[in-house]
């Protein structure tokens, strides 16, 4: 195996992965596959939402990947993962809107048991190391009938390479940066596949409890100055200080607790 996706094979993938979560109802009967070239693997997932449940696209490349907020997620083909999984599910929007930094946590836990990496979360979806960005998650939905809402949670991890830094304007990282021994992008793959299909089990309950224990020790910004920029132009200052029970951020903004649903997050050089 090497970090390339030409060397995903779809059947190897699924088999393991099936392997490795026989306890998981979702995880039976998940779908992989592999494709060369794709425009986003986000939006080829939603435009197929309906008949897509517990289904994976991974992609060697993608022409018109999307990070938050619309911006353009940088996808050549260069050894990185790119991968979107659907799933329908009947919780209510307040959890849905949960499950991004749970996926986070579980993404992050699952990557430095493979690999031996401390990564960090910074609110709401973006993955550190070594106080350095080194991916990113997007999720959307669609309602179906009957209650039903098809989740779609895109990741993209820079595992060989990573974007020119002076062009984004802030640190960026990869998981091969600095590391002797080969990163190995079918490992990181299935790290994430698993993490995915774990949280997208989970019960609401169970996602708030999950939430509490597990993100401090990952929050990146907390305790920290940070900057909320929002989209009418107005920027807040102050310290960050976790997050609130419906996934929402919490700044002591010199005494006066606000909670943030939307915005860019800055610290210090750390850019949005």
């Amino acid at each position: 195996m090497t970090t390339s996706t030409e060397t995903l094979n779809a059947d190897g993938l699924q088999r393991v992965l099936r392997e490795q979560l026989t306890q998981s109802e979702s995880g039976s009967f998940a779908v992989v596959e592999v494709v060369d070239t794709v425009d986003s693997t986000n939006a080829q997932l939603l435009s197929e939402a309906a008949g897509s449940d517990a289904h994976f696209l991974i992609a060697r490349q993608q022409t018109a990947g999307v990070g938050r907020r619309g911006g353009a997620w940088q996808s050549p083909p260069s050894g990185n993962l790119y991968l979107s999984y659907c799933f329908h599910t009947s919780q209510p929007l307040s959890v849905v809107s949960l499950f991004p930094l749970a996926f986070g946590v579980e993404i992050a836990r699952m990557l430095e048991s493979e690999l031996g990496i401390c990564i960090q979360l910074k609110w709401p979806n973006d993955l550190y190391l070594d106080g350095k960005k080194c991916g990113g998650m997007l999720l959307e939905t669609k309602t179906m009938k009957d209650g039903v809402t098809a989740v779609v949670v895109g990741v993209g991890v820079n595992v060989a390479s990573h974007p020119n830094e002076e062009l984004l304007g802030r640190p960026v990282t990869a998981l091969q940066s600095d590391r002797q021994e080969p990163v190995i992008l079918e490992d990181v793959a299935l790290a994430v596949m698993r993490a995915i299909i774990l949280v997208s089990d989970l019960s609401s309950a169970d996602i708030t409890n999950y939430l509490r224990r597990q993100w401090p020790d990952r929050d990146f910004l907390l305790n920290r100055e940070v900057r909320v920029s929002q989209s009418a132009g107005i920027d807040v200052r102050g310290v960050a200080k976790g997050i609130a029970e419906d996934g929402g951020l919490r700044v002591d903004c010199g005494g006066t607790m606000k909670v943030f649903y939307a915005g860019e997050v800055s610290l210090g050089h750390v850019g949005p």
